[in-house]
């Protein structure tokens, strides 16, 4: 385990066990709500009001890293617990992907039951995270979500956009009659699960809700293929114009799709 301070914020660069020490859990717990989370790591942002929270999570870290580097913990605690108003950015090694299996059942055009074939606290995270607004009810393995506004329902499709966090790798199925249930009959659109599963992408790339008129998606188009076009970036470095290239190419594909659907 590695800590720096570093751009205003405490660096901790650990293996693959780090999230997983209770301690470091019971932070991430208290913080969810206002915790980022990467593809290799987590962000936690300050919040004055879990200030003792912080101040032991910082004690123990302290402890725990001046004992693995036989250090002096005491010069170590204060100088953390000067920095407690610091965001913590902790920082996974990549890692073979592991994937969780997640099934999403709609009830109606009002409620979705999120769960997960492949137990995982950290995607249950992100996802809690993600759609803290909308949970009704939770276990370890399942939320329950209320989708019964287009808010709603947009903010679900972001969530389900995202397949990669910290390391894992996240795979959606859906029950054959998601899309009926949720959003009503879309004609020109397949049902099969890789198709709910493209709908949704598409979707979610233009940031609206399914349903949306095709001049809102025209416009949003409009904005987001300005925004990417690979011209744009020309004189920049062969990877940034790879990667605007590919999501021009996505953005191209996702508004054929959703046309030819509408």
């Amino acid at each position: 385990m590695r800590v720096v301070l570093l751009n205003n914020a405490i660096f901790v660069q650990g293996d693959s066990t780090t999230l997983h020490e209770p301690w470091m859990e019971e932070f991430f717990d208290h913080h969810i709500h206002n915790t980022l989370f990467l593809d290799n790591g987590v962000l936690v942002l300050n919040n004055e009001g879990l200030m003792k929270q912080k101040e032991d999570f910082l004690d123990t870290l302290s402890d725990v890293y001046t004992k693995k580097n036989d250090l002096t913990g005491s010069f170590y605690r204060r100088s953390l617990r000067k920095c407690k108003s610091a965001a913590v950015r902790i920082e996974v090694p990549y890692k073979k992907v592991e994937k969780v299996d997640i099934e999403l059942f709609a009830f109606g055009p009002n409620r979705v039951k999120v769960t997960f074939l492949t137990q995982n606290v950290w995607v249950m995270r992100y996802l809690k995270q993600q759609l803290s607004s909308l949970v009704t009810n939770s276990t370890s393995t399942q939320l329950y979500i209320d989708v019964s506004t287009m808010a709603g329902k947009t903010r679900l499709e972001k969530a389900l956009n995202r397949r990669e966090v910290l390391h894992y790798q996240i795979n959606y199925t859906y029950d054959h009659d998601f899309m009926r249930k949720l959003y009503g009959q879309f004609h020109g659109f397949g049902f099969k699960n890789d198709e709910l599963d493209k709908m949704i992408r598409y979707h979610a790339i233009f940031e609206i809700p399914m349903g949306s008129k095709a001049n809102d998606l025209k416009k949003r188009y409009r904005q987001l293929a300005k925004r990417y076009h690979p011209d744009r970036v020309q004189t920049r470095s062969p990877e940034i114009v790879n990667k605007y290239t590919e999501k021009f190419q996505f953005l191209q594909e996702a508004y054929c799709a959703l046309q030819a659907a509408s």
